[in-house]
């Protein structure tokens, strides 16, 4: 059996205790609660609770944690641990510190309830843990759909599921978190940069992906010999309506404009008429003609023959398309068919009736 060298023991302490100084450990073997404490165990606890606390006078703080651990062995009291906490605290170890002083919030708070004493405990707890929680830095972490048996690390240390809710202390600086299935296949992984007195927030995501798409049972069809490059003639509906069904809506067009300028006729030659008619009366051919007062009315009554007259050959116009694309639109008798013919040496439209 080889042993460590004697002068390099204090070296190794030294660097067990600064990898420790801010990741909690796992909590130990409890006791018994103080309330279900027999005579006897409360007496040992005593003796070693009692000898934590010359230890921390001496600020011996590895015998002080042993003893008071020893102590917690036995019966699990709040007081016993916080003094546990304020140990690891003065030690220089503030993530250990912080996940002890949540120990003993949780512990005295349900012992309140029978044992007003341990309230008060529970108050200092969550005094002092803040002040601790100032110095160290957190990584609050989100896992969506984990499976069954993944694991999680943090900064390369692995962590309970039932820890996974709650922040996690971390060293200062870039951390890793990693989510792994049960045969430790990473799934999902975000890098963080924690800082001293925060807590940054990481999310993970384990949702598998959508399963693609299932093929259509719907193939398309071979071509035909004629469809392939190179062949005979090829034919293609050339999509025009065989029957001017399209037309339909000119002669719609047509017949409302026809209507618009028989009406502009009618309206306007009603009032070129009476315009004509006063002028006639107010300005008899033995007087030499019309006043000069009069020479609006006559403008007036011109213009309106100029309307009446457009708008006469717009309804001609006009109903004479509405005629002629009506008939062109109507449908056929006989079913005609009309394809765009495509050979090696000709390309032309081919119809029937």
């Amino acid at each position: 059996m080889r042993f460590v060298d004697p002068s390099l023991r204090p070296f190794l302490a030294r660097c067990v205790v600064w990898g420790a100084s801010f990741f909690p450990c796992a909590a130990g073997a409890a006791g018994v609660l103080p309330t279900e404490a027999t005579t006897e165990q409360k007496k040992i606890a005593t003796a070693h609770f009692g000898a934590g606390k010359q230890a921390i006078e001496a600020q011996n703080w590895e015998r002080a944690a042993m003893e008071l651990r020893a102590s917690l062995d036995v019966v699990d009291s709040p007081n016993s641990r916080l003094e546990l906490a304020r140990v690891l605290r003065d030690s220089g170890k503030p993530g250990e510190a912080w996940a002890e002083y949540g120990r003993v919030i949780e512990n005295a708070t349900k012992l309140a309830a029978s044992e007003e004493r341990y309230a008060r405990t529970a108050e200092a707890a969550t005094n002092e843990r803040a002040d601790v929680e100032a110095k160290i830095a957190f990584v609050t972490i989100t896992v969506l759909s984990p499976p069954v048996g993944a694991t999680l690390k943090v900064g390369g240390r692995t962590i309970p599921p039932d820890q996974w809710a709650g922040p996690v202390v971390v060293a200062p600086g870039a951390v890793d978190v990693v989510l792994a299935d049960a045969t430790g296949k990473e799934i999902a992984r975000q890098t963080v940069s924690a800082s001293i007195g925060q807590k940054t927030a990481a999310s993970l995501d384990a949702t598998p992906p959508p399963p693609p798409p299932a093929p259509s049972a719907k193939s398309a069809p071979e071509p035909s010999d004629d469809d392939k490059p190179g062949s005979g003639s090829h034919e293609a509906d050339v999509g025009v309506p065989a029957n001017g069904g399209a037309l339909r809506p000119i002669a719609w067009v047509g017949a409302g404009v026809g209507v618009a300028g028989l009406a502009t006729f009618g309206v306007f030659g009603l009032l070129s008429n009476s315009t004509y008619n006063d002028l006639k009366n107010a300005c008899p051919a033995a007087n030499g003609g019309c006043p000069p007062d009069k020479r609006s009315e006559i403008n007036t009554g011109k213009t309106e023959q100029v309307v009446a007259n457009v708008g006469l050959v717009a309804g001609l116009v006009g109903a004479a398309a509405a005629v002629t694309f009506f008939l062109i639109s109507m449908p056929s008798k006989t079913p005609e068919t009309t394809s765009l013919v495509v050979g090696p040496a000709y390309v032309g439209i081919e119809g029937s009736l």
